[in-house]
This record gives C-alpha cells, sequence and structure tokens, in this order.
C-alpha cells in the first residue's frame, strides 16, 4: 500500500508541475491581450473628469464597473448613476472578485469603486469627485478573450494542475507517516533458524547462514549416554532364587 501512494504521489506531484508550467507559459503569451482588454483608458463606456456628467445607452451588460485611479489604497466612489426614471442605482460596493486593474502602460493601477450588475438601457452618470472616472463593460472585456488558446490552456493548467499538486502532497504526507511507524526489519524463529523480514520494502524472507541451536539437543545426548553407561542392578533376581 506505501508503495502504491508513493507511486501515484510521484504522478501527480509530476502531473502537477506540468499542467502548472503550462499556465505560467499561457499567462505570458495572454498577458498583453489582457491588460488591453482590461485597460480602462483603452475600452470603457464613458470617462468623466471631475465634476461632469453623460447620458449613455447600454444594453444587456451582467456587469459594469466604475473605477478611478489608484494611489495604493481606495478611492472613494463619488459618483451617482440615474436610469432614465431618475431613480438612483445603488449598485454595490467591490468585492474579492473585483481586483485592481493594471493599464497597459502596466504603471497605471485602477481600483474598482462600485459595481453595477444587470444593467439595460439610458443611464445617466454623475462625477463628484476629483478624479477622472471611467465606467467599464466587464462582459465585454471578457468577451474579447473568448476563443484565445492560450487563455483556455491558462484556465486548465490552472483549474487541474492544483489539486493535482494538493493531491500530491497529501499522498507524500500519508508515504512517510507509514514509513515512520513500520520497522525497518523483524527477526523470526523458524525450526530453529534466523529469519529477517523486511516488510517495508515487500522484499523476500532472507534466512541467515547461521541456525539457532536446540536447546534440547545437549540434554537428550547425555541422558541416551547416562542410560547406556549404568549397569542393570539384578540383586532383586537372586532374592527371589533364595
Amino acid at each position: 500500500m506505501s508503495a502504491r501512494r508513493g507511486k501515484w504521489a510521484r504522478i501527480a506531484t509530476a502531473s502537477s508541475a506540468v499542467l502548472l508550467l503550462v499556465a505560467a507559459i499561457s499567462l505570458w503569451q495572454v498577458s498583453p491581450e489582457l491588460l488591453d482588454s482590461y485597460d480602462p483608458e483603452a475600452n470603457n463606456l464613458v470617462k468623466l473628469g471631475p465634476g461632469e456628467s453623460i447620458t449613455f445607452r447600454i444594453e444587456e451588460s451582467s456587469m459594469v464597473s466604475a473605477l478611478r485611479v489608484s494611489d495604493g489604497g481606495t478611492p472613494d466612489s463619488e459618483l451617482t448613476l440615474l436610469d432614465s426614471e431618475g431613480s438612483e442605482v445603488e449598485g454595490r460596493g467591490p468585492g474579492l472578485r473585483d481586483t485592481n486593474r493594471l493599464g497597459s502602460d502596466e504603471s497605471t493601477i485602477y481600483s474598482p469603486v462600485r459595481v453595477f450588475e444587470s444593467l439595460d438601457g439610458n443611464y445617466t452618470l454623475q462625477n463628484h469627485g476629483d478624479s477622472d472616472l471611467w465606467l467599464v463593460d466587464d462582459e465585454v472585456s471578457a468577451n474579447k478573450l473568448l476563443g484565445n488558446i492560450w487563455m483556455y490552456l491558462f484556465y486548465i493548467g490552472c483549474c487541474i494542475g492544483s489539486p493535482l499538486g494538493l493531491v500530491g502532497v497529501v499522498l507524500a504526507i500519508m508515504v512517510w507517516t507509514d514509513k515512520r511507524k513500520m520497522p525497518d526489519q523483524f527477526v523470526i524463529i523458524d525450526n530453529g533458524s534466523v529469519i529477517l523480514d523486511e516488510i517495508q520494502n515487500g522484499g523476500p524472507v532472507v534466512s541467515s547462514s547461521e541456525s539457532a541451536p536446540n536447546p534440547f539437543t545437549v540434554a537428550e545426548v547425555k541422558t541416551s549416554e547416562k542410560t547406556q553407561e549404568e549397569p542393570v542392578d539384578e540383586t532383586w533376581k537372586r532374592w527371589d532364587e533364595g
């Protein structure tokens, strides 16, 4: 069982390493297109300067993000989004999945400040802040990467390689634990022979060249010699003859 676990641990670890390497190469290949598709400066619905307002139309977008340039912190939203009837669309604050974005210049960082879901129709956006505001359609950005083989390889490498690596580590720990619990050898006495059995490696039973002496042999020989040397006492025969 331990040998089988060790074999599968090596297979899982090697497979994980290959898949993660494929994912790393794929990410390096697709990174220029990825940066360009998610760059707010290159792909946006609207861009507003401080205090500006604009009315725009959007058709059936599952998620739209409002972003501002970040200097290391999280900027305030300071915006208002109104629908065609003049009602404010609250949206939600950015979550763990709404990460910062790197511009195509690889130096500017954009932070999500507000996320709006399921927008469709005419809207008015007002920028109440003192910095530029970008509104980006995340669904359009994601669709630009559809059909890119490198993106598919990246997802496959990450989604399969990571769990395989975890399985390999768990199996390796189980094998190491089994080896610490099991003794290297144990001794068996079989018909006076000393046998060393290597239970860890599953090797054949090795019998030593020397045999253990039989403790009863000497006693049996001495008893036989004593029986032969002692004369038989026949005094009782003379008493019987009178």
